[in-house]
This record gives C-alpha cells, structure tokens and sequence, in this order.
C-alpha cells in the first residue's frame, strides 16, 4: 500500500504544472496554501441515486482557467484553486459540475486558477467556455464543447461535438465522430478519423486519416485546411463558387464563371469527401 496521501498527489501535481510552465510558483502557492490547511479534506459526497458513477463532468468556465487531472489515487473528485471561495464542485444527476460560486460573478478576465483531480478517467465531458481557459485529458467517451470565446485544448477522445463562435479549440486524437461548426474562432484537430464541419468566418486545420464512410466540409466567408495521412482512401467532390478549392492529388474541375466543380481521388478513393465553398478557401494536401 502507498504511503502517498492526497495532498501530496496534489502538491506533485501542481509541482508538475510548475515544471511545464502552465502555472507560475505564486499560482502554485496559491493552490497549495489551502490545500495544506486541511489534511482531511471534506469531498462532495453524490446524491443518493445520482448517476455520477459514469464518470461525466459539466465544466462552466468563465474567465478562469481549471486544468482537469486524471489520478486514480484520490479518493473522490477534489477541486482546488487559488481563490476557492469563488468556484464550487457539485455532484449532480448528470455527472460532477465545477461552475462559479453564486454571488461572485464574472466580468471581465481574472487571474483565477484551477485544478479538477478526479480519480477517473472522464466518460463525456460537456464544456461551456465563455472566456479563460480548459485543459482536458485523455476522455473515454465524446467532448461536447461550446466555445464563445477563449480556449480549450483537449488530449484525446472517442467522439468530438464542438461549436466555436470566438476562441479556439485544440484536440490531438479524436478516434470517432467529429462533428464541428466554427463561426468565428479556430480548430485544430491533430489527429482525426472523420470530419463534418462547417467553418462560417474562423478557420479549420485537421490531420488525420479517412479510408470509409462519408464526410463533409462547408466553408462560406472561412478558411479549411486537411492535410491527409498516408494510406488514406478518398474520392473528393467539391463545390467553389466565389471561392477556393485546390487539392495536392489528381483533380479535375469543370464550370465557368463563379462556379466550378471539383472532383478527384486518392488511393482507392473507398471515403467520400464532400466540400462546399462559398466565399472561403479550402486546402487538401496528401
């Protein structure tokens, strides 16, 4: 048996965060202050006959920024944070909440900082931003994210359900569905398996590999660019009125005027890529 108490898993946690440049040693200093007060922390205790045993989390974040920790050696889900009386951790019907104490509204940026430890790893995780910062890890299950402004940068998940009106989205691996509407703000998706997007003023920038089903990509008044990994299989049909479409692979294009025709294939062409552009550009590099 470990010898290790929660408090000490927190303190190499924010240690860590220190040594990657994500908190400065006053924010540190600030999160460990309380935590050392109480070495026997109260932890939110779920209602009787909540379903928070599948491990999904609603985070609402609004001029702060809360980092969300994988251990599996604390014993319940533990939020700490520089100024604590500011933000509060619910266990709830729905999956655990981390949102802004009543009473101490946001209005503008602050300083304020946080770290959600749970002792799983995150099913479904739904996040409304409205200014300031998440850092998510690896999730089981699908992220399900409304961006308004600030920025969320995710490791990896099963499935991805974002809309962007203002800020930015970072994801590394999405292994399943990717659905995406940007209408303002930015999407980088590092290594994906499926798109749908539609990009209205912002931009797209997606890696990945497509080789089966059916995918699509709108642009009007934006900017997309996929850039697709070796081995991927796909047949193009594309759109561009008032716009751009170019492609690295094998294309022809047809129409005049404003409006032509795209279509082309790569490798076996077994995914269909559907593109639509109208007022934007779209970039497909293989």
């Amino acid at each position: 048996m470990s010898d290790t108490t929660p408090n000490e898993d927190f303190r190499s946690q924010v240690e860590r965060l220190v040594a990657e440049g994500k908190l400065t040693a006053e924010e540190a200093a600030g999160l460990l202050h309380p935590a050392e007060e109480d070495s026997a922390p109260d932890f939110p205790t779920p209602p009787e006959g909540t379903a928070t045993d599948r491990a999904n989390l609603h985070l609402e974040i609004s001029g702060y920024t809360l980092q969300v920790v994988h251990d599996p050696r604390v014993p319940a889900p533990q939020l700490n944070a520089t100024r604590p009386e500011e933000l509060m951790l619910e266990a709830t019907p729905d999956g655990w909440k981390v949102s802004r104490t009543p009473g101490h509204r946001h209005t503008g940026w602050s300083d304020l900082r946080a770290i959600l430890t749970v002792p799983f790893q995150p099913q479904n995780v739904r996040g409304l931003v409205g200014g300031g910062s998440l850092n998510l890890p690896d999730l089981r299950g699908e992220a399900h994210l409304k961006i308004g402004g600030g920025s969320v940068t995710l490791h990896s998940t099963h499935a991805l359900n974002a809309s962007i009106g203002g800020g930015s989205l970072k994801a590394g691996a999405v292994h399943g569905g990717t659905q995406l509407t940007i209408g303002g703000g930015s999407a980088r998706i590092e290594e994906g398996r499926a798109l749908n997007a539609t990009v209205a003023g912002g931009s797209l920038a997606w890696q990945g590999h497509l080789s089966e089903g059916q995918h699509t990509v709108t642009v009007a008044g934006g900017s997309a660019r996929l850039d697709l990994a070796p081995g991927s299989s796909v047949t193009l049909n594309g759109q561009a009125t008032a716009g751009n479409l170019k492609a690295d692979f094998p294309t022809t294009r047809t129409g005049q005027f404003a409006t032509h025709r795209y279509h082309g294939v790569l490798g076996g062409g077994s995914a269909t890529l559907n593109v639509r552009v109208t007022g934007g550009s779209v970039a497909l590099y293989s």
